[in-house]
Formats: structure tokens, C-alpha cells, sequence
């Protein structure tokens, strides 16, 4: 995946500061990230809400007032929703190799309906930016988890 990824940096911005027209371009460093924001959900079980009225939601009652919530990390890796979900797969994110622009219902890492995160466009704007340049300025290394579940750099 490393090496798709510098690849495709290298092919469509070199070693160039990257912009956000580049997302454009970087299917698979888009769906790496999508994928990465998937497996890795930052607050898998969203933010909380209170309903505003009695409500059921399937076969259960929820009174006024009642804190709700829905486990995002639970959807996100829901079989019923993702083939393989436990594997890390940006390809997934991809059709033809290109960028699904469309995200599959079950991607919610930054919520859903009319409260989705307001910081969605600007995490992803810089998780692109910081991702290519970091992998623009460790071109010499291969970025490596080892067996212990730390991190090394390993000099190619």
C-alpha cells in the first residue's frame, strides 16, 4: 500500500507542496484515508443527542429527553454492511480507480443526517496534506509496524 501510495504521489504532484485540487487526482491516497478514517474511527461512539420528542426507534420506546447515540464503530465494521470488514482495504473506496465520491450509507466516521460533523471537508482537506507530504519527506525510508505494535523506519 505504501508503495501504491507514494506512486501515485510521485505521478500526479511530485515532490511539489501538495494542494487540495490534488485530491482531485490521488484516488488512492483518498481512499486510504477513507479507509484509515473507517478502521481507526476517531470517536467510534459519535456524540450524543436527546430526543426532542417520545420516539421508537425499531422495537424500542425512546422518551423525551432520553440521551441517545448511535456506536459508529459499530457500523463501521459491521459485516452486514462491509465485505472483510476487519481488513484494512482502501480499495473498497474505489471503482474503476476511482474515488467513490459517493460514500457507501454504513460510512459514518463523521456522523450522519443533519448533524455530521461540521469539520468533516477540513479533517479530510488535511489528513490529504499531511498524509502526501509526509510520505514526500520519508521517500528514503519504508514505514514499517512491527511485531510489537511499535513503529520503525526502515532505510530502503
Amino acid at each position: 500500500m505504501q508503495q501504491k501510495l507514494r506512486q501515485e504521489i510521485e505521478s500526479q504532484i511530485g515532490d511539489r507542496m501538495p494542494t487540495h485540487e490534488d485530491r482531485n487526482r490521488c484516488h488512492y491516497v483518498m481512499a486510504f484515508i477513507a479507509e484509515t478514517l473507517r478502521v481507526k474511527n476517531v470517536v467510534p461512539s459519535g456524540v450524543f443527542h436527546r430526543a426532542v420528542v417520545d420516539s421508537t426507534i425499531g422495537n424500542y420506546s425512546v422518551p423525551k429527553d432520553t440521551m441517545v447515540f448511535v456506536y459508529q464503530g459499530y457500523v463501521l465494521k459491521n459485516t452486514k454492511h462491509w465485505t472483510n470488514a476487519e481488513e484494512f482495504m482502501p480499495e473498497r473506496f474505489l471503482d474503476m480507480d476511482q474515488f467513490i465520491t459517493t460514500r457507501p450509507k454504513a460510512y459514518i466516521p463523521f456522523g450522519l443526517g443533519r448533524r455530521v460533523c461540521l469539520g468533516e471537508k477540513l479533517a479530510i482537506a488535511n489528513l490529504f496534506l499531511v498524509l502526501v507530504r509526509f510520505l514526500q519527506s520519508t521517500q528514503d525510508y519504508d514505514i514499517v509496524l512491527d511485531s510489537h505494535n511499535g513503529i520503525e523506519a526502515d532505510p530502503k
